[in-house]
């Protein structure tokens, strides 16, 4: 009798091993592993300088860590306009060292929503103010993000794909009137624009959301009929919705080669106009979020062959300043208008850095500037790609500040007299230094 039962005991032990979950080695030898993290970055009321008196929307800054086969890459995202060059650098470097990854599998970017203070030391700059007290409040998060996402890291598949919203149009329109381009929105299609939206999902072993990743062209402009209101824009209300179906994954919002939104609330009398701007950004994320989680559910997922690998360039064009901008508060667009006649003028200025950079993260090419990519370029930039997941990041508003296709000087759209690179090098720099990188980490 007591050998049976020893034996039924044994029988017993036996079948719960066999039934258990995999012990942590085990699951550790996974190939992909993945955490991910949000740290609010919502400014104190007190602090917030002018124009800001008020918090429509909290902020965040969203990071996931991703590991594959020995190799690393870090991919941070904050809901704020633009983080300067030097600011950009120094978290990029003390990341590099939490992490322990090369600074070219690093991605530092912003959803460029313009209803946040700069990350800039500098209180004065375009259009938004910046603060020093912001530079030291977003590198913690930033800092104390990456922390919890490596902590967080374990086995996991994703899967990549994409869908489409027609929530934008170009920002450049033929104007018969006026016998040339103006900035407006176009919206009869005939000029360049992306409207596909670039999901990544990333998930446990056993089907739960860790993140998301996003990308779309969409500058995030909404707000900014609330011009005294802190806000993450349309990219905020798009994440913040995921991440409540999702069980709280972070999703990360990126920003491709931008147009502008089809409709705005700059034009609505006030006291209805920031109810409309509202409304706006709430059917727009609403969109997006619904968008992305329909592709997420039928995406094929893998957690094997996921091959990560990062490559950086710089580019540097002889520089130079136009006068005035082409916009309609800088230059006459009617014939009684009291501004300057729209007659552009260029002067030479120093030569001008564009900072380039590719992080591939199996069949996804993640090409990276610090400055924004106009959607001709970014159309250019996809027909040349060998990758037919080839995402394009615009990080954060830089010296560069756009890059342009050379066709686009020749009838002075916004980009053309905004860019700060002269013609004849920004198009086949940027488009050759992208197809090096690609091709040197092909060859890793």
């Amino acid at each position: 009798m007591k050998d049976m039962l020893q034996a039924t005991l044994l029988g017993l032990a036996s079948l719960a091993m066999a039934t258990a979950a995999p012990p942590a080695q085990a699951q550790a030898s996974t190939p992909l592993r993945v955490g991910a993290a949000r740290i609010d970055i919502t400014p104190p009321l007190d602090h917030l300088p002018a124009p800001f008196t008020t918090i429509d929307s909290r902020v965040f800054l969203r990071a996931v860590s991703i590991e594959s086969e020995g190799s690393r890459a870090i991919l941070i995202i904050a809901d704020v306009p633009t983080i300067s060059a030097p600011v950009a650098q120094d978290i990029i470097a003390r990341v590099a060292a939490e992490a322990k990854v090369p600074r070219e599998r690093i991605l530092l970017g912003t959803t460029h929503t313009h209803n946040v203070i700069r990350v800039d030391p500098n209180a004065v700059g375009i259009i938004l103010p910046g603060s020093p007290e912001y530079v030291a409040q977003v590198t913690k998060a930033a800092l104390a993000a990456v922390h919890q996402a490596l902590a967080q890291m374990q086995p996991a598949k994703l899967g990549v794909g994409k869908g489409t919203a027609h929530l934008v149009g170009n920002r450049n329109m033929w104007s018969p009137a006026h016998g040339r381009y103006i900035s407006d929105v176009d919206r009869t299609g005939t000029e360049p624009i992306d409207h596909s939206l670039g999901v990544v999902k990333f998930e446990t072993l056993d089907g739960r959301p860790i993140a998301y990743l996003l990308n779309y062209a969409f500058e995030p402009v909404i707000a900014m009929a609330m011009k005294s209101a802190i806000s993450g824009d349309v990219p905020g209300v798009a994440a913040r919705l995921i991440e409540e179906r999702s069980g709280g994954a972070p999703a990360l919002f990126t920003i491709g080669a931008a147009g502008v939104p089809l409709y705005r609330a700059e034009d609505t009398p006030e006291p209805q106009r920031a109810d409309h701007a509202r409304q706006l950004m709430q059917s727009y994320g609403t969109i997006l979020a619904e968008e992305a989680l329909a592709v997420s559910r039928d995406l094929a997922m893998r957690s094997d062959g996921i091959v990560i690998g990062g490559a950086a360039k710089a580019l540097v064009c002889p520089g130079k300043a136009t006068s005035p901008f082409n916009l309609p508060d800088r230059c006459a667009y009617t014939a009684d208008s009291k501004l300057p006649a729209c007659n552009f003028k260029d002067r030479d200025t120093e030569p001008v850095k564009l900072e380039m950079g590719v992080i591939r993260i199996g069949d996804l090419a993640l090409v990276q500037t610090d400055a924004n990519i106009t959607p001709a370029l970014g159309e250019k930039l996809h027909r040349r790609s060998p990758l037919t997941q080839t995402w394009i990041v615009a990080l954060t508003f830089g010296p560069l500040r756009f890059v342009v296709d050379d066709a686009a000087y020749g009838y002075d759209s916004y980009e053309a007299t905004a860019t700060t690179a002269k013609k004849g090098c920004a198009e086949q720099g940027y488009l050759n230094g992208v197809r090096d990188m690609m091709t040197q980490l092909d060859g890793q």
